[in-house]
């Protein structure tokens, strides 16, 4: 396919489909939370725009479990790893973070959602990614909300020298049959939460109570069961024992879901829902590198925007509540706002191409490696599809 990345040592499908996830959220907090339109009769579509930014948080997940597996090398250390993922989120996370609590105390006001400004307390363990551990929103949603499910990442990241060694274990005639067990669970948490977790009070201003939400959507233990799904999926195409599917067959069935979505539960359209078709996207996306088949995701623009992605997911909040803070919160006709919405969009994901390349690049470069020091890329184990090598870090 013209425009597409050569073929080698990446999945570069799977680096442009981080940017389309990492524009799902962006789109849906530009609706929902910029509220630019005048006419309330545009946020009937707020359902379908919250669930779909869910599921792309959701395959964030799958995706990261999957890269870091795909990538993961016998001769690796646990301490370089985490030098690795540390130096990868971090400098953005706190550039992120100072930005947004210099926002708050210059406004002295939430503009964009309804939680208190942070406390000390909040701010320093959202600056420690800490904060998805308390089930009180005004932790998880604290500072720069959408760095809850980075600290969900961290966790991943603190567990993943350990998770690896069992995957990478597993016979190939169990991988079927851990990745539908893992599945399972990800499709039963939102059982186990409704009941263990009460209801909404009524009038609230929300759906789910802050206890079941907090446990389905934002509870580290909860989302690494999407993390592992990932490692083994990962793993069952490393081994040729995953299916060769063409992308639309998981494309219609998550179009499928969300059809469907007025008649499930509302715990379900928090990840749960979707993450079974998007489970079954990544390694279709993924196989078609490796066969040299590629996808459109896979050309320049898009891989591109895609090393770009976890700068403009951890930036495009701060950038929205001070247009909207500017704009005083005023609301304008569908034309013009839907304009001002291009706008915006366009904006973040400009300032997020600034970020990337001021910020994660030369951090990366500098600090991610010991000085005098390389880590060999993985051999191919007997039967592989594809020897892991190199693949672009799979942050959001």
């Amino acid at each position: 396919m013209a425009g597409v990345l050569p073929r080698g040592d990446r999945l570069p499908s799977l680096t442009g489909l981080r940017f389309l996830l990492a524009g799902v959220v962006l789109a849906g907090h530009v609706l929902t939370l910029g509220r630019f339109f005048e006419d309330q009769g545009v946020y009937e579509a707020a359902d379908a725009s919250s669930m779909a930014s869910a599921a792309a948080v959701s395959s964030f997940f799958l995706l990261s479990g999957f890269v870091l597996a795909w990538n993961a090398s016998p001769a690796d250390t646990a301490v370089r790893f985490w030098r690795r993922r540390l130096v990868k989120i971090f400098p953005n996370h706190v550039v992120t973070w100072t930005l947004m609590l210099g926002l708050l105390m210059a406004t002295g006001t939430a503009a964009l959602l309804p939680v208190p400004d942070p406390g000390p307390g909040e701010a320093v363990r959202n600056l420690l990614l800490v904060h998805a551990w308390v089930p009180d929103m005004a932790d998880f949603s604290s500072v720069n909300p959408v760095t809850w499910s980075i600290s969900c990442e961290a966790f991943f990241y603190l567990l993943f020298p350990l998770l690896i060694r069992p995957v990478r274990a597993l016979p190939a005639r169990l991988l079927r049959p851990v990745i539908a067990l893992v599945a399972g669970l990800v499709v039963t948490m939102p059982l186990v939460a409704m009941a263990v977790t009460d209801e909404a009070a009524p009038g609230s201003w929300s759906p789910l109570s802050t206890e079941r939400w907090w446990l389905i959507y934002f509870f580290p233990p909860v989302r690494l069961l999407e993390f592992v799904l990932g490692l083994v999926l990962a793993r069952a195409v490393q081994l040729d024992r995953w299916p060769t599917l063409r992308p639309r067959w998981p494309l219609l069935a998550l179009a499928g879901v969300f059809a469907a979505r007025t008649e499930l539960p509302e715990e379900y359209l928090w990840g749960a829902a979707t993450c079974l078709p998007m489970a079954a996207l990544i390694p279709a996306l993924a196989i078609r590198d490796i066969e040299g088949l590629g996808s459109r995701l896979g050309r320049r623009g898009p891989v591109l925007l895609g090393e770009a992605s976890f700068a403009l997911y951890m930036v495009h909040f701060p950038l929205l509540y001070e247009i909207r803070v500017l704009l005083d919160r005023r609301t304008f006709d569908t034309v013009t706002a839907a304009l001002l919405s291009l706008g915006v969009s366009a904006f973040c994901v400009a300032v997020s191409l600034l970020l990337w390349r001021g910020v994660e690049v030369p951090m990366m470069r500098h600090f991610a490696r010991p000085r005098g020091r390389s880590v060999s890329a993985a051999s191919p184990a007997p039967g592989d599809r594809t020897a892991p090598l190199r693949q672009q870090d799979p942050a959001p």
